[in-house]
């Protein structure tokens, strides 16, 4: 459907536009200058040591799996709320995904429940910040120093959010983050690997060009997994304005949380933000009483060319992984449940408070139709 209002969608300007086309004349189009000083930038930014530039998040996170040798008869504990990706790799590493149900007020992974689904073949927990609000990350890393486990973060929509004073891609073993056109700040395609580890950054450098430690000399077995040029030159650019873009989508939830408490208090769940953590707001998810409630809301603003997103479909029950591991229905019921009732609103920079306050009274229109 061609929308009038978009989920999310990529902020660019002249500078952005500038900064690709100064790239190209410049006839750099593979990985190169432009990367390493992105990696640099995106390092300082998030506060780590290093930062590995790669064509998408997906990669960064096979990555850090490869690297630390996640393989066949391993377990990973992560989320089945999420992109499938997520698991994904996991399984294309020859690893089981171990699946821990959420918490259904943040989405994310219930961090109580990750112990009783350790066993001698778990090798790494591996939750994501869904939104851009972080995991309970103090009491996963306690679970994962106690059991000898090394924690690798799912950051792909979540690039400046903190907990506890610190940015999430910086406290477990590595983060991986997406710049997926509808994400705070874009490459088009591409995604960053980040870790403190000296070891980390400099085997899955090598793994992310083929395995290769210099041409044509090859160490590794590895994968073509580069950031072009043009795309780090605009990541560069992106990043610089990622602070400010933030703000606008903290304002924009802000706004979002006002109107819908003021007018549909007890139609509507908004989300909650936990305490010593800054939420980016890369999403904002309404949950409703009941799924036919929000698929006729989803519908009506359909109908309005308003777009929203059902995010996500549990991975557990996509019928790959039904056909893979035998999941069932009623396994994961809390992320069952949100998969059923909830929905994320546009959140795309430009989207006015007059135009947020239309999107409200229509999900106000469509619940009294129900």
């Amino acid at each position: 459907m061609d929308y009038d209002i978009r989920v999310g969608g990529p902020f660019l300007d002249n500078d952005d536009i500038e900064s690709v086309v100064n790239v190209l004349r410049e006839g750099r189009l593979s990985g190169g200058i432009y990367s390493e000083y992105f990696e640099k930038a995106f390092a300082k930014f998030i506060n780590v040591k290093h930062a590995v530039a790669v064509n998408s998040a997906t990669s960064a996170l096979q990555l850090m799996l490869a690297v630390k040798g996640i393989g066949r008869g391993d377990e990973v504990i992560t989320t089945p709320y999420s992109y499938a990706a997520t698991a994904n790799v996991i399984v294309l590493q020859g690893a089981k995904p171990v699946f821990v149900d959420i918490e259904l007020d943040t989405y994310n992974i219930d961090s109580s429940k990750i112990k009783e689904k350790i066993t001698e073949k778990t090798k790494a927990i591996m939750p994501i910040h869904y939104g851009g609000q972080s995991s309970d990350m103090e009491h996963i890393m306690k679970i994962a120093k106690d059991n000898d486990l090394l924690v690798f973060e799912d950051a792909a929509p979540s690039a400046g959010a903190i907990y506890n004073e610190r940015k999430v891609g910086s406290i477990g073993d590595a983060g991986a983050f997406s710049f997926f056109p509808d994400k705070n700040m874009t490459t088009g395609e591409g995604g960053m690997l980040t870790t403190n580890s000296d070891e980390i950054a400099k085997k899955a450098q090598i793994m992310k060009r083929g395995g290769a430690e210099s041409r044509y000399f090859h160490t590794e077995i590895g994968w073509n997994f580069k950031m072009p040029d043009p795309s780090a030159a605009l990541g560069i650019s992106q990043l610089k304005k990622l602070p400010g873009i933030i703000e606008k989508k903290q304002k924009m939830a802000l706004n979002y949380t006002k109107l819908f408490q003021e007018k549909l208090q007890d139609k509507v769940i908004i989300p909650e933000i936990r305490k010593n953590r800054n939420h980016t707001f890369n999403l904002f998810s309404i949950r409703f009483k009941d799924e036919n409630t929000r698929n006729l809301v989803k519908d009506y603003l359909d109908k309005k060319k308003i777009e929203t997103r059902i995010c996500f479909p549990p991975i557990h029950l996509q019928p790959v992984y039904q056909k893979l591991y035998g999941f069932k229905s009623n396994t994961l019921p809390i992320s069952e449940l949100a998969a059923r009732t909830t929905l994320c609103m546009p959140m795309i920079i430009g989207l006015s408070e007059k135009i947020q306050q239309d999107i409200v009274n229509y999900v106000s229109e469509a619940i009294r139709e129900t």
